[in-house]
């Protein structure tokens, strides 16, 4: 790559996630008043829990297998080497993900009443279905993640989850009701609708090839790559067990009530997320072409962008909280959810920030720290989880347990971090960006009685808000003149 045009990839594959993210996001913000509304906040609940146990069993299915594919094809371009990186991984990942579909089946009896205490039916066959049809469309989102396909990576994806609400809005039109069954179905018919066209791309680039594994190289392979599966348990640990605690000590409905406000509350994970769609794999090639100094850019502009969306984001949580919940759900819901926004708002700005550092030792193949992070704060979480909401039975100590979980977490990954790479933590950018915040707070406050009630109102609001705190933003002189007129000829000019 030529001067520069790493930073140009990084801001363009940025700015298509991020877009692709956001619509995908918007699933789950139509999907929560649908379902809380037509089958109740504790069906919903249970519907989390079910979820969470099928995403993670996907998550752990592959035992890391796959990272020299990560790490290795965005600056491969011989097709064997390709066929070999992509193909070795994709089949190991299916005959892992149906022996851990037949388990489930097996044991689906226990599983219900250990995780759901039989309070949630669905068909056990739907379960091999979803898991081995998921795998497969995931593997095409991952065969174009890491060959730099992201435009290919987003339309799947964005897809994927349209296809899910269409099918879960047909089935309430026709046979005026859904379940959870319904819900699984839905995704194993996306899944397929998606993966003939995918596999039709990857085939046709890439062709056909029974390559396995040999021993010694998956044995290597799940080395390097096992502790970032070590890291997705701990991941869910973090941010995931509060749901199944809040089930244990509480009820299923309060896990309903939980769930959208930290849905809310983490919406801002969306920008990092989309970050780390691009970062692997241009830190990587920049890494590999010795430009270290591109390779610090990357860092440092991915910390600036997030810090820049996410700081507003909490204070606007404070104010529009309570009004999102319930236009979203119901009163009981927004009443009992409102206050825990802010607070998972402000954990998940330290959780963007681990996502973007975790790259840098990601690129470096320091795993294993990686998992240590997120190791320690999970403990933190389940075991303060476990006493605390024995003892207060309330939901806001989840949220406090995970802003201090994903606090612990970012001085880890920073104090280790500083010690690869030089690390710009823009506290200049910080302290701008909290003054416009609270510009635009003490605004839209002055302002709020000339508001009324509805969501035309608050997406009123929200944009005045945001014009404010842009405008602020300008005037303190946030970005430099080199920074916006870089932006601006990157998205205006080709070259």
């Amino acid at each position: 790559m030529t001067k520069n045009s790493i930073l140009k990839s990084f801001f363009r594959f940025n700015s298509i996630i991020t877009i692709g993210n956001v619509l995908v996001s918007l699933k789950s913000i139509i999907l929560v008043p649908i379902i809380i509304k037509s089958v109740g906040v504790s069906a919903y609940g249970a519907f989390v829990l079910l979820s969470s146990i099928l995403g993670i069993i996907y998550g752990i299915s592959n035992f890391g297998a796959g990272f020299r594919a990560q790490r290795f094809l965005p600056s491969t371009n011989k097709i064997i080497k390709k066929q070999k990186l992509f193909y070795e991984q994709f089949y190991f990942q299916i005959i892992s993900i149906s022996s851990f579909a037949l388990i489930y089946v097996v044991f689906k009896s226990k599983i219900d009443y250990f995780f759901f205490n039989n309070e949630i039916s669905y068909s056990s066959l739907l379960v091999p279905a979803y898991l081995i049809s998921f795998a497969i469309y995931s593997q095409a989102s991952f065969y174009f993640r890491f060959t730099s396909r992201i435009n290919y990576m987003t339309v799947i994806g964005v897809c994927f989850a349209y296809l899910d609400i269409g099918i879960i809005f047909l089935s309430l039109f026709f046979f005026e009701k859904i379940n959870v069954s319904i819900f699984i179905f839905s995704q194993v018919i996306s899944s397929i609708i998606i993966i003939i066209p995918s596999f039709t791309i990857i085939l046709r680039e890439i062709g056909i090839r029974l390559s396995f594994y040999k021993f010694n190289e998956l044995i290597e392979d799940i080395k390097l790559g096992f502790p970032l599966t070590l890291n997705f348990i701990v991941e869910f640990i973090l941010s995931g067990s509060d749901r199944y605690l809040i089930a244990l000590y509480l009820s299923v409905s309060d896990v309903g009530i939980y769930n959208p406000a930290y849905m809310i509350g983490s919406l801002i994970i969306i920008f990092p997320k989309a970050m780390s769609g691009a970062l692997p794999q241009l830190l990587s090639r920049a890494v590999d072409s010795k430009k270290n100094s591109e390779a610090y850019k990357l860092i440092d502009y991915s910390l600036k962008l997030f810090f820049i969306v996410a700081i507003p984001y909490i204070a606007g949580s404070i104010i529009f909280g309570e009004k999102l919940l319930l236009i979203l759900a119901n009163n009981d819901v927004a009443q009992g959810g409102y206050k825990l926004i802010p607070i998972i708002a402000l954990g998940t700005f330290f959780y963007g920030a681990n996502l973007i550092l975790s790259n840098i030792l990601f690129v470096e193949m320091k795993t294993k720290k990686i998992f240590k992070m997120n190791l320690i704060a999970s403990i933190f979480n389940l075991v303060f989880n476990f006493i605390l909401l024995f003892i207060f039975k309330s939901i806001i100590v989840a949220a406090i347990s995970t802003l201090i979980s994903y606090f612990i977490a970012f001085i880890y990954i920073s104090t280790n971090v500083i010690k690869e790479w030089k690390i710009n933590f823009q506290l200049s950018v910080i302290t701008k960006s909290t003054i416009a915040s609270l510009i635009m707070i003490f605004s839209l406050s002055l302002l709020s009685d000339n508001f009324s009630e509805g969501f035309i109102s608050l997406l009123l609001q929200v944009v005045l808000g945001a014009s404010i705190y842009a405008l602020t933003l300008l005037i303190i002189k946030t970005f430099s003149k080199d920074e916006l007129n870089y932006i601006k000829n990157i998205f205006l000019y080709k070259k």
